[in-house]
């Protein structure tokens, strides 16, 4: 019996069997029989209409070697070949395959020119450097095609992926109908524009929360009613409709200005009047420096500390003379030289706590620039004086103990705003952090602090880091005490005692919060907490209270596991608007002094990528390019004028041309 590797075995006694084998293995010809190949590749008909036999021999013998025979040739035949290759291919999806790879081997000088696009977004780059960067990579050796090489390409380009990624992000946030919390905050550009910051903090695809920057809006005039209509405007420009803002809308965060956070007609008010699961909230961070000022109210010593501090900051940061001198002290003494700042203004209390962090490292310095420029003879008497003056507040036991007091307090305050900024605390977490907080500057009044310590030493030795000190009788010691009590109790007024339904509703949030529970809760403790904030923004009772149990009789589990939605509700509530001022802070970035002509539109899709976007070399353009030729041109496109190249001056090329031969 003839056996072929490819072809089924033949039984002599089973004719019926194999004539079936015969048509099973006939398939790859019968399915592209219609083929024309430029191979002179030739399929017999028979073959063609699968209607091959043995022919008609009476000897059903014959009948089955004849068929054979042919079987075998066309199992060798190039046709049977080509035909397995084919449907091979057609398995591989080689078409498709080789389709896209000419479709990007067509679309690579686009490919490439939108990431020169995005390079300029992302690394705040002028939009005259995109014809720069053109240039460079063709000098390089890479095609870029004809055209989309001008700023106004660029601009347009950028505009395009802005405008794609939003799209992308708000779908996945309709579709998993995530609940949304709002931040907006308000500056000015250079170019003097008022413009509004929106941020969310949002779930992606069902993951913890993060902020999103969502726009920037020039605002028309700064009204409440005008600021509420820009918003939800901006919202639904953004496919956030009004259904969905009136289902998953549950906060709004906004510093404390009296046209947002108005009781009567803010912004705040008429948002939740429209939005009713909506719980506003002021930022914690602009709150714990209104307790710091009104601290300093209550206790004016503090005044005379801050105007001395000021002085100082003044003397050395507007003369560079004076802090070239500084400079060279610090050398001489081996002390790291630090830049001296303002304390208690309008920058957060972090920044005050680096100020007079900076005084008490270069104080030995400090006070030998002082003495030095006080005996300089190249210096007039009035000058001399000045200097004269710092020098003995400078070092005089009454400002060593004010500094040493703002060390401790500031050092405590500035750690506790740090940790309000960060972007992934909780209302749990920062309530936890603001009474811990006040605990230890509590616990400064009978246990002093590490500055406070060494400062005691000192001015019982009346010698502070090897400089004598002397009684400044003029200047007004800060009270311990007074300062303290006055901290504690602003930081609980501003921070921690709220009123009507926002102390509701926090208590409630604290459900979660394990070192609040009681030492063996019961298996229903927090339902009614739970069913509070459930009923109050929407949420799956069931799934909620079903979590909480498991939670408290293993109290190991995590609750991400068991009750994912409720947890991420938790976490969706921002504290603070610190987002926001980093924001502006990207903003000042790319609209600098020589870009104060950009437009808010674009300013605000630059800090959409700079922001939301991710790292260069994790960008994939083959989305935005897609959806970018449906109406636009590709960079091969020929039917285009050439940007003009205006980078090098003719003039320069002309006198400078011999000098540039020989380079």
């Amino acid at each position: 019996m003839f056996s072929e590797p490819s072809s089924p075995s033949i039984q002599l006694d089973n004719v019926e069997s194999f004539e079936a084998d015969c048509q099973d293995s006939l398939w790859p010809s019968e399915k592209v029989s219609k083929l024309k190949t430029p191979q002179k590749i030739e399929i017999s008909q028979e073959w063609a209409t699968c209607e091959i036999d043995g022919g008609t021999n009476i000897n059903k013998k014959t009948r089955l070697t004849v068929l054979r025979n042919k079987l075998k040739k066309h199992f060798e035949s190039n046709a049977h070949k080509s035909a397995v290759q084919i449907l091979d291919n057609k398995d591989k999806n080689m078409l498709s395959k080789l389709m896209e790879e000419k479709d990007y081997q067509i679309n690579k000088a686009t490919y490439s020119i939108f990431r020169t696009a995005y390079y300029i977004a992302k690394y705040n780059r002028p939009f005259d450097d995109h014809l720069k960067l053109v240039q460079l990579q063709e000098l390089n050796g890479i095609k870029l095609g004809f055209t989309l090489h001008s700023r106004h390409s660029s601009t347009n380009i950028i505009q395009h992926i802005s405008k794609e990624m939003k799209h992308k992000i708000i779908k996945n946030i309709v579709d998993t109908n995530a609940k949304c919390s709002i931040l907006i905050d308000e500056s000015t550009t250079l170019s003097a524009l008022c413009s509004m910051v929106v941020y969310l903090k949002i779930s992606i695809s069902n993951n913890d929360p993060l902020f999103i920057f969502l726009d920037l809006v020039e605002l028309k005039n700064q009204t409440s009613e005008n600021i509420v209509s820009q918003l939800i405007n901006c919202l639904h420009t953004s496919w956030l409709d009004e259904n969905y803002l009136q289902q998953q809308w549950v906060s709004f965060v906004s510093d404390g200005a009296s046209v947002l956070l108005g009781k009567k007609n803010g912004v705040a008010k008429k948002l939740k009047d429209k939005y009713p699961l909506i719980f506003s909230w002021h930022c914690m961070n602009h709150r714990l420096e209104l307790a710091v000022n009104d601290s300093l109210k209550d206790v004016s010593a503090t005044n005379h500390f801050k105007c001395f501090i000021d002085s100082l900051y003044v003397l050395y940061n507007a003369s560079p003379k004076n802090q070239t001198e500084l400079r060279e002290i610090c050398h001489d003494l081996d002390v790291l030289f630090l830049k001296i700042g303002r304390v208690l203004s309008v920058r957060w209390v972090a920044s005050s706590w680096r100020a007079v962090n900076v005084v008490w490292k270069i104080f030995p310095a400090l006070y030998k620039h002082l003495y030095t420029a006080s005996n300089d003879s190249n210096r007039d008497s009035k000058t001399k004086n000045k200097y004269l003056g710092l020098l003995k507040k400078l070092a005089s036991p009454e400002f060593v103990n004010d500094l040493a007091i703002m060390c401790d307090v500031l050092q405590e305050l500035s750690n506790l705003s740090i940790e309000l900024q960060s972007r992934t605390i909780t209302l749990m977490q920062a309530e936890q952090s603001i009474k811990r907080c006040i605990r230890v500057i509590t616990s400064f009044k009978t246990n002093n602090g590490d500055y406070m310590h060494q400062a005691v030493l000192a001015i019982k030795d009346m010698k502070f880091k090897n400089i004598d000190l002397t009684s400044n009788k003029k200047m007004i010691s800060i009270n311990k005490n007074q300062f303290l009590t006055s901290i504690e109790n602003n930081l609980q007024s501003r921070l921690l005692d709220n009123d009507g339904e926002n102390k509701i509703i926090l208590k409630n949030i604290l459900v979660l919060e394990k070192s609040t529970w009681p030492e063996d809760p019961d298996i229903r403790y927090g339902e009614d907490d739970i069913k509070y904030l459930c009923k109050r923004f929407s949420l799956d009772q069931d799934e909620a209270i079903s979590g909480m149990r498991k939670i408290i009789y293993d109290q190991t589990i995590d609750p991400k596991n068991v009750m994912p939605a409720f947890y991420i509700f938790l976490k969706t509530f921002p504290c603070s608007t610190a987002e926001c001022e980093r924001g502006f802070s990207v903003m000042n970035n790319i609209c600098t002094d020589l870009r104060s002509r950009l437009t808010i539109n674009n300013i605000s899709n630059l800090m959409f990528i700079n922001i939301n976007g991710p790292p260069l070399s994790d960008w994939n353009p083959e989305d935005y390019v897609k959806s970018w030729l449906f109406s636009h041109r590709c960079a091969e496109d020929t039917r285009t004028k050439i940007a003009r190249n205006n980078i090098d001056k003719i003039e320069s090329k002309v006198v400078k041309k011999s000098l540039w031969h020989i380079l």
